[in-house]
């Protein structure tokens, strides 16, 4: 949809479509100077001369059209006569006293001539919105295999030179005059006072009234417009057949590098909540990650890491190595796309933008093609594309991806020279290219001045040669250059006639809150309800029996195995740390409030109370059953201990209830719950003591009961302090060392309604189930509904049972035992697996 402003005067809209401007068109076998010539042509100065709206033969001839109504009728309340002057006697003025010209606080009479010039050539009828976007793919289909460009290939290809110190010449890759216009109208505003010049853009931006909506900044806002402009490919992303590149059961993994304080990953996280698990690199400082502001996200997946200098520089090479590592060590294969949203202040040094985010350009492309998996996407923010270098970089990651687009959303303020870098579906083979990378990034960083400066990585001749990027590139820039020019010329046209305003806004902000699928709100901190009342809107229809949550653990013993296990099919067990509550080793039912807002529930009288001194986090509306576990690495004396959350079953997730799913599919869903909060366990080291700020997350491996034996064989003997042997439960991890708990008991779990029996028919060879209520049997496909035997959470939970390990025999297998005497009531290992085979043998 275009809003032309050719009706802007009566604020109206119309749906014509959108001029191409800027987009000339070249034949295959035309040269590139009759491409540049055409455009020259089409692209010049003159496109920009003002349209002036009034006819310069009308006279304007004094009447009463020159005051509004309002006035006319104070006027004529006092009598006024046109003819006469102001006052009793008329001997006042009889001209009109003029509007001030003064502007913010500049001195009377100072007047800045060159701002004022340029906003006389604004023109209302060059400006046209599209909505949505266009979006103008660059396609990498000639088959180029970059997997050979090595290094020494690469390094051929590097121009040394001085780094230039105005942007005058550099119109290779644009119109010499759209380039000349650009740098005039920057240097127009050289003077003019911030306040002034942002209170013009404000009016004169057709898109600022959407400002950040829900969100804690504008970047999370240019996120979602960027999101829905490229069709979700973002947070909904897809292989080259249209499949969804996330399983069923996976998370989606992003990175956002150079993007604090996190409106990027604000959006994400809102948009798909705890299914989206994210890396964030960026400075450490004033513009750090700002977690606590991720008020429409789910802050507790989200991963800050600032490098093994622990700065979060992009620049630092020991950083980018460390920033790889860590993203590939928990996702194996890398992030489904990267954003990077880089840049730095460069007020009074406008025109050179380019030029001095030279190596930031750099650095985050370096990242994106270290960080990304083959067929992952990523979105980089660029300023500027006029130097051989910076179409270089870009050059490099056209041959990187599938294809590539550079855009200007509407959400980037249409006078900036922002523009963001679209790449889809990466190749394989970008190795030797994220080497060249590397290795230039690390002549930048040590470069002793800018007359030692890398001005190519690409030679022109090159890219000269590729006529689609060439034309790409070139059209780019004259595009976005003529939108820029127009967003300058009608800011200056605003500061200048304060009476200037823009009356769309109201309208498109709401197509493009629609469009871009966002609530038509303001941002609002969370008030958390009151405890009572968050447990009832978390059990819900549960909630008049929420006396469940206090039922104890059936315990059993040598006498009462076959009472509490009728049938052993539909059973699974876990192990568990804690046969006894004691101190900080809990197992309970938790609330998670957001962050490390955590309540525990008290089974002894239904209490409440919050837990302290745990380095845990859990987002907001989770009701989970867990244990806290002492993990346990290396043996003896050098033997560490760190504190873990081990998840058991789970009713609501995040805001995800689960809590009729099967048992299976409960522990299914905790299991990726789980792998989205689980962060590598950092420390803070200080002169007293050495503490973990995260503890780290893990869910239950569920375990049949018919697997007993196999079980007890994967367990291994650790020595533990004090010389003390015992079996532990080994923890494999793929990117920490691994770790192991003791366990002291096994807690089982049924996955079948208490009022059935899940057997199993030898004759039939099936499993068929049990009714105790009317004594019939029934396989699956005969059940009046299939959901009938599924135990939800509630059922499994108050009809747990436990097999506490009071004594370190009753683990011991039957070769063990010999000599050893039982103690009286208890239930041991041996007794168990002869119980299981009387079963399999029944």
């Amino acid at each position: 949809m275009d809003f032309p402003s050719s009706r802007y005067a009566n604020g109206q809209l119309s749906d014509e479509s959108a001029s191409n401007c800027g987009e000339g068109s070249s034949s295959e076998n035309e040269s590139r100077n009759s491409f540049k010539r055409k455009q020259e042509t089409e692209m010049g100065p003159a496109k920009f001369r003002r349209l002036e709206d009034a006819d310069p033969s009308q006279e304007a001839s004094p009447s009463s059209s020159i005051y509004s109504a309002q006035s006319m009728r104070m006027m004529n309340m006092m009598n006024f006569d046109k003819k006469k002057g102001l006052g009793k006697s008329g001997q006042g003025r009889t001209d009109i006293v003029q509007i001030s010209s003064q502007k913010g606080r500049r001195g009377f009479g100072h007047k800045l001539e060159e701002l004022d010039s340029v906003a006389l050539d604004w023109s209302k009828t060059e400006e046209k919105i599209t909505i949505p976007e266009r979006v103008d793919w660059l396609e990498n289909q000639d088959g180029t295999d970059i997997s050979c460009w090595n290094r020494e290939f690469l390094d051929r290809w590097i121009k040394y030179g001085k780094r230039p110190v105005t942007m005058d010449n550099e119109d290779k890759f644009c119109s010499q005059g759209i380039l000349k216009r650009i740098l005039e109208c920057k240097s127009a505003f050289d003077k003019l006072d911030t306040k002034e010049m942002r209170k013009a853009r404000t009016k004169s931006n057709p898109f600022e009234t959407i400002k950040s909506n829900i969100f804690m900044n504008r970047a999370a806002v240019k996120m979602a417009n960027l999101d829905a402009m490229f069709d979700y490919m973002f947070t909904k992303p897809v292989d080259k057949d249209g499949n969804s590149v996330i399983q069923e059961n996976g998370l989606l993994y992003f990175a956002d590098v150079c993007a604090g304080p996190g409106g990027f990953s604000e959006y994400v996280l809102w948009r798909l909540k705890w299914r989206a698990k994210g890396f964030g690199f960026t400075l450490k400082g004033d513009n750090d990650f700002k977690l606590h502001d991720f008020i429409a996200g789910t802050p507790e997946t989200f991963h800050a890491y600032y490098g093994p200098k622990n700065n979060g520089d992009v620049f630092d090479l020991d950083n980018i190595n460390g920033l790889e590592k860590y993203v590939l060590g928990q996702t194996e294969e890398g992030v489904h796309f990267m954003m990077a949203d880089g840049g730095f202040s460069v007020d009074g040094n406008e025109n050179m933008q380019e030029v001095l985010s030279k190596q930031l350009y750099l650095c985050q492309m370096l990242v994106a093609l270290k960080v990304v998996r083959v067929g992952g996407h990523c979105v980089i923010k660029l300023f500027d594309l006029f130097t051989p270098f910076s179409v270089g970089l870009i050059y490099l990651m056209y041959r990187s991806f599938e294809k590539i687009c550079i855009c200007k959303p509407n959400s980037s303020r249409p006078a900036n020279s922002e523009r963001y870098l679209v790449c889809k579906w990466k190749k394989p083979g970008t190795e030797g290219i994220c080497e060249y990378l590397y290795n230039v990034n690390e002549f930048l960083q040590n470069k002793s001045s800018n007359d030692n400066d890398i001005v190519e990585l690409v030679p022109f001749e090159n890219l000269d040669a590729d006529n689609t990027f060439f034309e790409y590139v070139y059209n780019s820039n004259n595009e976005i250059g003529t939108n820029q020019i127009n967003g300058l010329l009608k800011i200056a046209a605003f500061t200048s006639d304060e009476t200037l305003a823009e009356t769309r806004q109201v309208e498109i902000k709401a197509r493009c809150l629609k469009l871009w699928r966002l609530e038509d709100n303001m941002r609002k901190a969370v008030l958390k309800p009151m405890m009572d009342q968050n447990v009832d809107e978390l059990l819900k229809d549960w909630k008049k029996e929420k006396v469940f949550l206090g039922a104890p653990e059936i315990e059993v013993n040598v006498t009462g195995v076959e009472a509490v296990f009728p049938s052993v099919h539909g059973w699974y067990f876990v192990p568990i740390h804690n046969a006894e509550n004691s101190g900080k080793n809990i197992r309970s039912v938790f609330i998670g409030r957001g962050g490390n807002v955590i309540l525990q529930h008290n089974a002894s009288n239904g209490a409440w109370t919050a837990l302290k001194d745990v380095h845990l986090e859990l987002p907001a509306k989770t009701l989970i059953y867990g244990e806290i576990v002492n993990e346990l690495h290396g043996e003896g004396r050098s033997q560490i201990t760190i504190q873990a959350f081990h998840i058991i079953d789970g009713i609501i997730l995040g805001g995800v209830d689960i809590r009729k799913w099967s048992l299976v599919e409960r522990l299914r869903m905790c299991e990726l719950f789980a792998k989205a909060l689980n962060k590598p366990q950092k420390t803070i080291n200080n002169s007293d003591h050495t503490y973990a700020v995260t503890m780290p997350i893990r869910c239950k491996k569920l375990i049949a009961f018919s697997d007993l034996n196999q079980f007890f064989q994967q367990l291994q003997h650790y020595e533990l302090k004090g010389k003390i042997t015992r079996l532990g439960y080994n923890l494999r991890n793929t990117n920490e060392p691994d770790r192991f708990y003791v366990p002291r008991a096994l807690l089982f779990l049924n996955e079948t309604r208490m009022d059935y029996l899940k057997c199993f028919s030898k004759t039939r060879n099936r499993f068929y189930y049990f009714g105790k209520a009317d004594k019939k049997s029934y396989f699956p496909e005969e059940l009046p509904c299939a959901n009938d035997t599924i135990a939800s959470f509630k059922n499994t939970y108050t009809h747990r049972i436990i097999w506490k390990w009071l004594n370190p025999h009753q683990v011991f297998d039957e070769n063990q035992m010999e000599g050893i005497v039982k103690d009286d009531g208890l239930l041991y290992r041996i007794d168990l697996e002869r119980f299981l085979l009387a079963q399999t043998i029944k």
